[in-house]
């Protein structure tokens, strides 16, 4: 922890920087900070005016935006990301299983997939917002997904839910569809929640079931 804290204290950012796009909207200033803090930990950038500047083509917000859900099964993931206003598109890999006779069914998970991300890649269109409803558990399953988004120029927001295990297995155990514990399990172990700055922004979901914290 004090590495780590020595380490922060090196890498400060210019000054100015996190209030250098307050005049934006929330889109299109989430989109201009995460920006410039990579431009600025490429080197590219050591100023906020050189920020404002470099980011300059997402000042009007007109891109897409991708919210990636990330959790176990239970976790609420699917009950926030289905509450969000303005979505367009609300793409649930358990619905596209559904659709193919049981959302249960992992036989064809690997053209489930491929459906979902054929469907992601034609709706991400400028201005609107999409919704990503899987587990994502490891980076491998949200890179393929964020490959995508950065075809499309998305801004990419992570949505992990994050709670207990205890309260985990007492809301599987009242889930419509609860999952088995030896599923849940196995999911619990390898689950590998993205760091900040692996996308735009993170939303951390509590067990409130709202955003309790953001990177």
């Amino acid at each position: 922890v004090e590495w780590s804290a020595l380490h922060a204290e090196e890498v400060r950012e210019p000054d100015g920087l996190a209030g250098a796009f307050t005049d934006l909207g929330p889109e299109a200033a989430a989109r201009c900070l995460a920006q410039a803090r990579e431009a600025y930990a490429a080197g590219r950038v050591a100023t906020a005016d050189e920020a404002v500047a470099a980011t300059w083509r997402w000042r009007s917000g007109g891109f897409p935006r991708l919210v990636q859900l990330a959790g176990p099964s239970g976790s609420g993931k699917s009950t926030f990301g289905r509450g969000l206003p303005g979505v367009a598109t609300y793409l649930s890999l358990d619905d596209l299983r559904l659709a193919r006779g049981s959302r249960a069914d992992q036989s064809a998970n690997g053209d489930v997939l491929r459906e979902g991300l054929d469907r992601l890649d034609a709706v991400l269109v400028p201005g609107a917002t999409v919704v990503w409803d899987a587990t994502s558990l490891n980076p491998h399953q949200r890179s393929l997904v964020h490959a995508v988004a950065r075809r499309r120029d998305a801004l990419v927001t992570h949505a992990v839910a994050w709670i207990g295990e205890a309260e985990l297995a007492a809301r599987n155990g009242r889930r419509e569809h609860p999952v088995p514990p030896q599923v849940l399990a196995s999911q619990l172990h390898r689950f590998v929640p993205p760091y900040p700055g692996q996308a735009h922004r993170t939303w951390y979901i509590g067990t409130s079931g709202t955003v309790e914290d953001r990177a």
